[in-house]
């Protein structure tokens, strides 16, 4: 059962979890400096902190 969302915060969630998953991939790909490599793992934990607070402001966060 889907949770009915706000148009904006789905918008911004779905961004969120694409822009993470592009993070993913690329560290995944490795072949690049430590300097990007770090900065690149940063944003993905800041991406993913973002991601845990909006899906608690949403209360969707339980149904995972």
């Amino acid at each position: 059962m889907t949770v009915p969302l706000p148009l904006l915060d789905r918008m911004e969630l779905l961004e969120i979890q694409r822009r993470r998953q592009v993070l993913q991939r690329q560290l995944r790909l490795g072949g690049v400096p430590a300097r990007t490599r770090i900065r690149r793992e940063q944003e993905l934990a800041r991406l993913t902190a973002l991601q845990i607070q909006m899906e608690q402001k949403l209360d969707i966060g339980k149904m995972r």
